[in-house]
């Protein structure tokens, strides 16, 4: 049957033209991994995403205990008070912290990769109550015999500026942060007499510098975060969402309240001494914010492979129709080289959008194919206005797979309507064609 075996042949060439599919999706994740690469050189180079954790207040505390033992032997044994000395290392989280930070953005490259960088100027203020003296029957003594303001990072290399004042004093900051899962930060130490119950309020200026994404960790009874950046891209994720914010094209204001109800940081603090070799306690509420690129070349060229097999089953239906309706004779090596060019036009769009917007490479890519398909189909099928037809088709399927690119969370709906629409349409135009009579 001449039909079936033109059937089969089309099926047996979209199933080998997956082979070159597959060998560009390859290499789209082969540079996508040399983009990430670079990425990673960049922030080696700089600083990387930084992390931070809401100022703390880590105090030494020394306990004198008296205790009465035996001692001697015989008839010379007796009762002797001796004393303990105990010393305890606590992290106490801020009663209240406010941050304001704004970020000026700045894409750095390297070759045909980028990286996002910026650079965060802020202060934060953190008010701290020392523990209250504890008393106990053999009890002699108890003080706090120091406390250090500390501050972690996820990398102390885009520290560019860092003033810290307790109380309106001066403090002067030191790398390390004296807390084991906190390998990264700063301290500094809190002058002055250190009374049980006292309040100390802190104030720290800074300049710091990161990629990609900043986050705040709110160990704090009630936090307030307000951030305003230049860059019109943002994405908020982690533990909580922002309370309000405004995104437009000159960039986004963002502002977090949380308190100790919500995110028990007090509690979860508690659960993480400075000896701990992790916390994922307090890992787990961070608040993020991801600078991100709405247009990810690779993504979106790897989203557009993935549609490539309907392609190659809607142009070579839509030949395949000629071909019936129309009486042309459209030999497979003719579908073969159509396939090719439709394959083509994926590995033309991921070589045009490393070096121009990927709207634009789309748009020059989808031309060219549709030109030098609708050139060769116009031979093909032995006439210019079957040419033009096609190619018109093949251009509508570049705009719908172009908003379906576009519409990541409609894309389920329009592929749907597309499918439907299509599927009409072959309906309609082969309900008076009589199958059994084409042998």
């Amino acid at each position: 049957m001449r039909l079936g075996r033109k059937l089969l042949a089309i099926a047996g060439l979209m199933l080998l033209l997956l082979l070159p599919l597959a060998l560009l999706d390859g290499l789209v994740y082969e540079r996508q991994q040399r983009a990430e690469e670079v990425k990673l050189d960049i922030a080696q180079a700089s600083a990387r995403p930084q992390r931070m954790v809401a100022p703390l207040l880590r105090v030494e505390i020394e306990t004198v205990s008296r205790r009465m033992q035996t001692a001697g032997k015989g008839d010379s044994e007796r009762l002797e008070p001796v004393e303990t000395t105990h010393q305890e290392v606590r992290l106490l989280a801020a009663e209240t912290v406010a941050v304001d930070t704004a970020l000026a953005t700045e894409v750095r490259r390297r070759g045909l990769f980028e990286a996002q960088i910026y650079q965060v100027k802020g202060s934060a203020t953190a008010r701290f109550r020392l523990p209250a003296a504890e008393t106990a029957a053999d009890q002699v003594s108890w003080r706090i015999r120091s406390a250090h303001w500390v501050w972690g990072l996820s990398d102390n290399r885009g520290i560019a500026a860092l003033a810290v004042k307790a109380n309106g004093e001066v403090l002067s900051p030191e790398p390390g942060t004296g807390v084991t899962w906190l390998p990264e930060g700063v301290q500094a130490r809190v002058p002055g007499t250190l009374e049980s119950g006292a309040l100390i309020d802190t104030q720290a200026d800074f300049t710091l510098l990161g990629t990609e994404h900043l986050s705040w960790l709110p160990v704090a009874t009630d936090f307030e975060w307000k951030a305003r950046a230049d860059w019109p891209h943002p994405r908020f994720t982690g533990f909580a969402l922002p309370v309000g914010h405004d995104v437009s094209a000159k960039g986004f204001t963002a502002q977090w309240r949380l308190s100790a109800l919500a995110s028990q940081a007090p509690q979860r603090l508690l659960r993480c001494p400075p000896a701990a070799d992790g916390c994922a306690d307090l890992e787990a509420t961070a608040m993020q914010i991801d600078l991100i690129h709405p247009v990810d070349r690779y993504l979106m060229t790897d989203r557009a492979i993935k549609y490539a097999l309907l392609f190659l089953g809607l142009v070579f239906g839509a030949v395949f129709l000629m071909e019936v309706l129309r009486g042309a004779a459209v030999h497979p090596l003719h579908y073969l080289l159509v396939g090719l060019a439709l394959a083509l036009f994926f590995l033309l769009l991921l070589a045009l959008a490393e070096h121009l917007p990927f709207a634009l490479a789309y748009g020059i890519a989808a031309l060219g194919c549709v030109g030098l398909i609708g050139f060769y189909l116009a031979g093909v099928l032995g006439g210019w206005r079957r040419g033009v037809g096609l190619a018109g088709l093949l251009a509508l399927l570049y705009a719908a797979l172009y908003g379906l690119l576009q519409s990541e969370d409609h894309a389920l709906l329009l592929g749907a309507v597309l499918l439907f629409g299509v599927l009409a349409a072959t309906m309609a135009l082969t309900r008076r064609i009589d199958w059994g009579r084409l042998q």
